[in-house]
């Protein structure tokens, strides 16, 4: 098959490399139809030396071959492709939260290659009529956010401040109109800004050249009800805690590696919740599903490059350097 190498810094060459086969009973062989180009996957196109390996883990396509144990899934099915490998047996995957598995496995890598192996409980199946555009986005770049929204609790009449306008922070926006917040976004970026408020945020702010912090007290009169920090920058995540009200509740999306907090000072005598979330569970995907089904909330609104799988280094590259305009990439991998 063909599939993306990640052969350096900034380069990527298509190779063809041997066909993934079934090794396990509940293994199902998937022909991947779309991938989206992840935050995540930028370490693939801006580190140094090479990545072995085909990448790729927001996946969308259609089940070619199952193990015989496999009974949820057939051939000719449509799939979204979950992440997270479990173990399969514990209480927590059980219940599909694989992320909270004590004896996780990795992840289900290959959809920058034409073809995937993924466990049957690692797949779930597309609804009637949803284009695998969508379904490629609906597991980590929409379910991500969508769950923090639930995990925070942002519902009118909150007002929730979105920290960071990337993929992940544009569908918080739009999943917490969804559900009925208010919502002042926060990004240094003009063109992430404008795309923020024609998906529904209500103010925009530039922290570079505004009190970001400030602006938010101003606009609510006694600070946010929830904020998200979707941009993994320390700075930002500060102003997440400090724009709170007294009893607010802050999320934490994107993976910063430190930030320094007062329990005194920040929770304590605030009252603050300060929570993390960390992609999704199985029990999401259906919720998701129906907030895109009933409500304006679309994870396409977010694409602006779409590149067949040849072109893959330039939606990278628009991706990494955010020429254009770039939002949300993804790669057309086959025709459906």
């Amino acid at each position: 098959m063909r599939a993306a190498a990640f052969v350096g810094r900034r380069r990527i060459e298509i190779q063809d490399v041997p066909d993934p086969e079934i090794a396990a009973p509940d293994d199902v062989l998937v022909r991947v139809i779309r991938s989206g180009i992840c935050g995540s996957d930028k370490r693939l196109y801006l580190s140094d030396g090479a990545k072995p390996g085909v990448h790729g883990h927001e996946a969308a396509g259609v089940v070619v071959e199952v193990g015989d144990a496999v009974t949820r899934v057939g051939e000719g099915d449509g799939v979204v492709v979950y992440d997270v490998i479990g173990c399969g047996k514990c209480a927590f995957c059980l219940q599909g939260q694989f992320t909270y598995c004590p004896q996780r496995k990795g992840g289900v890598s290959g959809g920058f290659g034409e073809l995937l192996v993924a466990p049957e409980r690692n797949l779930m199946r597309m609804p009637p009529r949803m284009p695998f555009d969508r379904a490629c986005l609906m597991s980590d770049c929409f379910g991500t956010p969508a769950k923090a929204v639930r995990r925070v609790g942002a519902a009118a009449p909150d007002t929730v401040a979105v920290f960071g306008c990337g993929p992940i922070g544009l569908n918080a926006i739009m999943a917490a109109k969804a559900y009925g917040a208010g919502v002042i976004a926060v990004d240094p970026v003009q063109y992430r800004r404008e795309a923020a408020s024609e998906l529904g945020a209500n103010h925009a702010i530039d922290p570079e050249n505004e009190d970001a912090v400030g602006r938010i007290r101003e606009l609510t009169g006694t600070g946010a009800n929830k904020a998200m920090e979707c941009s993994a920058n320390p700075a930002a995540g500060r102003q997440c805690i400090e724009c709170l009200r007294p009893e607010g509740r802050a999320v934490f999306v994107g993976e910063c590696g430190k930030l320094e907090i007062s329990p005194s000072a920040d929770l304590i005598r605030r009252d603050i919740t300060i929570m993390g979330s960390w992609y999704m569970h199985l029990s999401d995907f259906p919720a998701n599903v129906h907030l895109c089904d009933t409500t304006g909330a679309d994870p396409l609104r977010v694409v602006t490059h779409t590149v067949p799988l040849e072109q893959i280094e330039a939606g990278f590259a628009a991706f990494c350097d955010m020429q254009e305009g770039c939002l949300k990439a993804i790669v057309q991998m086959a025709e459906p």
